[in-house]
């Protein structure tokens, strides 16, 4: 499991990336901290977006391997559709801001076969959109956003089933944390 999502996971990340309760991630995500408040600002969305932007391309990228969508089943293709919009849409956004749109996907997320990279880069998608979210200046930003969280969240979901991997990773239930039978 990628130790980078896992620790740092909090309950504000939680309730946003899982939308455990309607609206919550939306409200959360628009309240932000004081320091996102202080930070957002239009001149900062073209980087934030840009962030997502190259995670979504890398996602893309992975998941657009013939061989992946066999291996991984259906999710695949619907993610890959997915991420064909919401590049455009993350093209768009950062258009609206004056910024120069990224052409370079992030840097894969190394594992032992192409599922389980996929479910890793899908990880630190969540993990970039969840760092940008809180602090873009437009509510339509930030529930796009979030539509790409619940998104790759989805496929991920799908993906760590196929890899034989709990669908929640222990993060989202149990926190970083020992357990009482761990620890006794």
């Amino acid at each position: 499991m990628s130790g980078r999502l896992h620790n740092r996971i909090t309950r504000r990340r939680m309730v946003v990336a899982t939308g455990a309760a309607v609206g919550a991630p939306l409200a959360l995500a628009a309240c932000g901290s004081e320091d996102e408040l202080e930070a957002r600002s239009e001149a900062n969305d073209p980087d934030l977006l840009n962030a997502v932007l190259a995670e979504h391309l890398a996602v893309r990228e992975l998941a657009a391997e013939p061989a992946l969508a066999k291996a991984a089943g259906p999710a695949v293709g619907t993610l890959v559709k997915a991420r064909l919009e919401s590049i455009g849409q993350l093209t768009s956004f950062i258009e609206e801001r004056d910024g120069t749109r990224t052409s370079d996907p992030a840097e894969l997320e190394e594992a032992e076969s192409q599922v389980e990279a996929l479910a890793r880069q899908l990880e630190a998608s969540i993990e970039a959109s969840l760092d940008a979210i809180g602090g873009l200046s437009s509510a339509a930003y930030r529930q796009a956003v979030h539509r790409f969280i619940t998104e790759d969240a989805a496929a991920l979901a799908a993906v760590r089933s196929v890899l034989g991997e709990e669908v929640v990773p222990d993060a989202f239930v149990f926190g970083p944390a020992e357990s009482s039978e761990e620890s006794g």
